[in-house]
């Protein structure tokens, strides 16, 4: 402490300053003694004060300024010493009683009683054994000797044995008695300085070092009791008997009487009287340590028993272990809960009860168990044996309260978690067929690498729009029974939804893909139902997890969308094809409805020429989808994500209505020009189909002999007779119909006969296929022109990319032709380009 500087200092200036002004050494010695004092009684007057501020309670701020007070008699004391016999006394009562009522030093009022009457004990049986063998030794002792010695004893005494005793924080409350024990020591010297000037110097010397070292010690050990970290506790300090610090005194004392009968054969009235209070002080303290212990044995059963009372009525089981973990208690619900009895708990390692395969972990959590106890431990899951031998799911929470002294151990608090964990578990399986369901194998799928494969049945709608939902849940319950066998110990098996499967596993690459070929003839077993037999296929999808789950599954989908789309039966791999025709798909899939709105769908047209005259007479419309980021899809692409999403009949009726608009555009500008438009099969033979194509047609004011409907020959296949009433319907309109790729298609040459078409495109393959000598035609063209002439068909080559291809199908008599050698398809801006250069010629 800085104070320990500051004293000496001040001491050091009054004796080296008092000789020069004619202070003789012993009064400089007591006037820095009497500084000393005043000067750490003035600190500890503004420690008061700050204590106050601080938010310190009465109790504290009184004993601050108690030992303030004590201190400054003292002073008085050293710098008077004619004023110790009043001032003397009052010094030791309030440093004493500064002293007891310190944060840490007694621990309550009760405590510091106890504590004074410990040390008028044992100072009046050490006071009562100096009075024998020293005081009277040699004859009767004066008043002032007896009374100085007495106080003297009593104020040190106190002083120690509150030191001594102090539950917290022991290094300041003994500072503090220390300093208090030297200041009454030092007070006494002043009072019994002898007459002779030698020991007389030599005492003041003494009583003002005492003073200065005691007035440093009382203020440190004051400043650490105020700002210290002091815990509150009860104290029982226990019997006078059981402390052998105490009783070694009072045996003293009656050893040190008993010398004196039998030396001398007598005792003084003082010893006797001193004898007799020392007595009577230890009955008194015994009387109020029993008092003490009454009373708090009786809070302590009523604190028992309300616990009782509270466990009793608690559905949680407490645990409490020693220090070596083993059930040193348990609470009455361990056998109302777990029908455990104390025999089979008792005396046994927490470990051993709960199932080997927890034990690892509930070793490490008592190894570390929650040490703070305000803060809310953290809740394990383990199994434990019940007094039936079934394993129960309990829940368990540790406290760490083996430096508690009332406990001295670790609490466990059980719960039985069964039936809520039972609840989750159900949230997590599908209530069909109880395998895992979608949200468990996502949970599963971060835990770590494998493979999934995802489970597609094939033909299961039907199944149930033949025989029933009932039949159909039956058997989705039979496959839930097949995969959950063919899966491994180690796999999840989980239903995505309807009848989509997945099964999670951790093998290599290998085994998970003879894991998929096994599910598959298992799968592929008949299913035996109420009535009949059913047959199904399924196919799987192969996919590494890893990333996100969601994506992993997304993964694994697609490989299934690829496996149905290739055939029934297959298994596929994930691959990066796959994911970009998905994405290409989706994408479109996801557009398409508004491409429209969005203006991205075009026509793009290809003409057809008069091979003898050489321009042309006609144009195709070819539709296209320019796709702001994936770029022109082609029409057969469109088509076919368009009948997915069932927008065929929109956006046929957009190509009808947008060629119908651009013929009408030509035909008022001077071009005699047809056009024609492809149409799908089904669309063609759509009821409604004529009647949207009479709008077109009226909506643009077109002759219907310049609009052809053209049909693909591969798509008729052995659909003729469908085919031949809407072809008839159609030219009753007058709008002509044109075959396209004849040669390619299952259409033969009687057919045409029986087809009511007007133009006959032939395919490339008629004319390139057989290569014509010199001079010579290809006979395949040859023979399809010359029927055309005999049914008034007119024919026309498809597919012209040569000059050896226009001669050859010139030489058949063929007059009209299409293909890249006359350009690519084009938009109509560069069509009514080569127009206008015609008719410049």
């Amino acid at each position: 402490m800085a104070s320990a500087p500051l004293t000496l200092t001040a001491a050091a200036a009054v004796l080296l300053g008092g000789p020069p002004l004619g202070l003789a050494v012993p009064a400089a010695v007591l006037v820095a003694a009497a500084a000393a004092g005043l000067l750490h009684a003035g600190w500890l007057t503004g420690l008061a004060a700050g204590a106050h501020r601080f938010g310190a309670g009465r109790a504290t701020v009184a004993a601050v300024a108690a030992l303030a007070a004590g201190l400054t008699a003292a002073g008085v004391c050293a710098a008077l010493p004619s004023a110790v016999p009043v001032a003397g006394p009052a010094a030791g009562l309030a440093l004493v009683a500064g002293l007891l009522a310190l944060p840490g030093v007694a621990g309550g009022p009760g405590a510091a009683l106890r504590r004074g009457l410990d040390g008028v004990c044992v100072a009046l049986w050490k006071f009562l054994t100096l009075l024998v063998l020293v005081l009277e030794l040699h004859g009767d002792v004066s008043r002032t000797v007896f009374v100085t010695c007495l106080l003297a004893v009593i104020g040190i005494t106190i002083a120690v044995v509150s030191g001594v005793r102090a539950p917290f924080p022991r290094g300041a409350a003994v500072t503090a008695a220390g300093g208090v024990a030297l200041t009454v020591l030092a007070v006494a010297t002043v009072a019994l300085l002898p007459p002779e000037p030698a020991r007389h110097d030599a005492g003041l010397l003494a009583a003002g070092g005492l003073l200065v070292l005691g007035s440093v010690l009382v203020w440190s050990g004051a400043c650490r009791c105020v700002y210290g970290d002091a815990k509150t506790a009860r104290v029982t300090d226990g019997t006078l008997i059981g402390d052998p610090l105490l009783v070694a005194p009072v045996l003293a004392g009656a050893a040190a009487v008993l010398y004196a009968l039998v030396s001398r054969g007598r005792i003084g009235t003082p010893a006797m009287v001193v004898g007799a209070a020392a007595v009577l002080v230890v009955v008194l303290r015994e009387i109020a340590e029993a008092l003490a212990t009454r009373r708090f044995s009786g809070e302590l059963a009523a604190t028992r028993s309300a616990f009782a009372t509270i466990v009793a009525g608690s559905s949680d089981v407490i645990l409490v272990l020693d220090k070596d973990l083993s059930v040193r208690w348990q609470s009455p619900a361990a056998a109302r809960q777990f029908g455990l009895s104390e025999q089979e708990v008792l005396g046994r390692p927490f470990v051993r009860l709960v199932h080997a395969g927890d034990a690892a972990a509930v070793r490490s959590a008592l190894d570390r168990p929650q040490s703070s106890p305000n803060s809310s431990p953290e809740p394990r899951r383990t199994r434990i044996c019940d007094g039936f031998g079934v394993w129960r799911d309990v829940e368990y929470t540790l406290s760490d309260l083996r430096d508690d002294p009332a406990v001295n151990g670790v609490v466990v608090h059980l719960t039985d978690a069964g039936d809520r964990l039972e609840l989750e578990r159900s949230l997590r399986r599908d209530p069909l067929t109880g395998l895992a369901n979608r949200g468990a194998l996502l949970d599963e799928l971060a835990t770590g690498p494998g493979f999934l494969l995802t489970v597609g049945l094939d033909g299961f709608a039907g199944v149930n729009d033949l025989h029933g939902p009932d039949i159909g849940d039956a058997l989705l319950v039979t496959v839930a029974a097949r995969i959950r066998s063919a899966a491994g110990p180690g796999d999840l098996a989980a239903r995505l939804n309807g009848d989509e499967f997945a099964v999670l596993t951790r093998v290599d690459k290998l085994h998970a893909f003879t894991l998929a070929t096994r599910l598959l003839a298992g799968l592929g077993e008949p299913y035996p139902v109420p009535g009949a037999t059913l047959q199904l296929s399924a196919g799987i999808g192969l996919a590494p997890t890893g990333g996100a789950p969601e994506e992993a599954l997304r993964r694994a989908g697609l490989a299934l969308r690829r496996a149905k789309r290739t055939g029934r039966g297959r298994v596929e791999w994930h691959d990066d094809a796959a994911e970009e025709t998905y994405v290409r798909r989706a994408t479109l899939e996801q557009h398409l409805p508004r491409a429209i709105e969005r203006g991205e769908l075009d026509l793009a047209y290809h003409p057809v020429y008069d091979l003898v005259e050489g321009h042309p007479v006609g144009v195709e419309a070819l539709l296209r989808w320019r796709h702001p980021r994936l770029g022109t899809v082609t029409p057969a692409e469109t088509l076919t994500v368009a009948r997915e999403l069932g927008l065929t009949a929109t956006i046929q009726d957009w190509v009808l209505a947008r060629a119908a608009r651009q013929l009408s555009l030509w035909q008022h500008e001077g071009y005699r020009l047809w056009i024609s438009v492809n149409v799908a099969f089904d669309d063609f033979v759509d009821p409604a189909f004529p009647g949207r194509l009479s709008l077109a047609l009226d909506s643009h004011q077109i002759e219907p002999a310049d609009f052809v409907i053209e049909l693909a020959e591969q798509e008729l296949g052995s659909d003729l007779e469908r085919a031949a009433e809407p072809l008839a319907t159609v030219r009753a309109i007058g709008v002509r119909t044109a075959l396209d790729g004849f040669g390619t298609g299952a259409t033969s040459l009687a057919h045409l006969r029986r087809l009511p078409a007007d133009l006959l495109k032939v395919d490339r393959a008629l004319f390139t296929s057989t290569p014509a000598s010199a001079g010579q035609v290809a006979p395949i063209i040859d023979v399809v022109v010359g029927l055309g002439r005999r049914l008034g068909v007119t024919v026309i080559a498809h597919g012209l990319e040569a000059q050896e291809h226009l001669e050859l199908v010139r030489r058949a008599g063929c007059c009209y032709g299409q293909g890249h050698y006359y350009g690519q398809p084009a938009p109509a801006e560069r069509i009514e380009a080569a127009l206008v250069r015609q008719r410049s010629f």
